[in-house]
């Protein structure tokens, strides 16, 4: 298949050909999953190719080896780069939030079912494909941060006293099933208030 992909931004010198800098390993590792990501999201995970990345990411073709054994390999670094990034924000709202609001609660959640919606199909490459079978760091895993988002509307009083880490994987599979459905059906405002109903009913006070 020809990686000559028009919609895929190459670093290129002014004589055409890819431009390769030298850079540390970790730079280099970071650059090429900038360059997954970008890859995944325009082309989606049928069509990508580790040469649609390298020619990205301005890198030759065996680079992309000495990081990633293989293409599940990168998609297995992309998710995890995709749940950090993520991780990283909620830890800094959470910390920002004094107490936890019912409010606070739902906007966690819609933004969590937005945020999926917005990988599309880089969520079904990293998130449903054979990188989904690799095991997620604890301390990175949606149903822990939903655990203390809970835990902390509990101690706040906006959110019934439910046992959270038995509560925290069953939100999260609404919310992961409220954006599949999105991004298969639409209907965007119809899920998201049945979503906000179950919530309510459920776990609000």
């Amino acid at each position: 298949m020809s990686t000559n992909n028009p919609g895929i931004k190459k670093k290129r010198t002014t004589t055409g050909r890819p431009r390769r800098r030298r850079l540390a390993p970790d730079d280099r590792r970071a650059e090429l999953l900038d360059a997954a990501i970008d890859v995944l999201r325009e082309l989606g995970p049928d069509k990508a190719r580790v040469e649609d990345v390298t020619n990205a990411a301005g890198a030759a073709k065996g680079t992309f080896y000495l990081y990633f054994p293989s293409w599940d390999d990168l998609l297995v670094a992309v998710r995890d780069r995709l749940i950090f990034t993520y991780a990283e924000a909620v830890r800094a709202r959470f910390a920002a939030v004094p107490g936890m609001p019912w409010s606070a609660i739902e906007e966690e959640c819609l933004r969590f079912v937005d945020y999926v919606v917005g990988l599309g199909d880089l969520h079904e490459a990293v998130f449903h494909g054979p990188s989904a079978r690799q095991l997620i760091g604890k301390e990175r895993l949606a149903e822990g941060f939903i655990a203390e988002m809970l835990t902390m509307g509990i101690a706040a009083g906006s959110c019934c006293p439910v046992v959270a880490h038995a509560a925290a994987p069953l939100l999260f599979s609404v919310l992961h099933a409220t954006a599949d459905s999105i991004l298969l059906r639409g209907d965007r405002e119809e899920r998201i208030e049945a979503l906000l109903q179950l919530l309510r009913a459920w776990l609000r006070t």
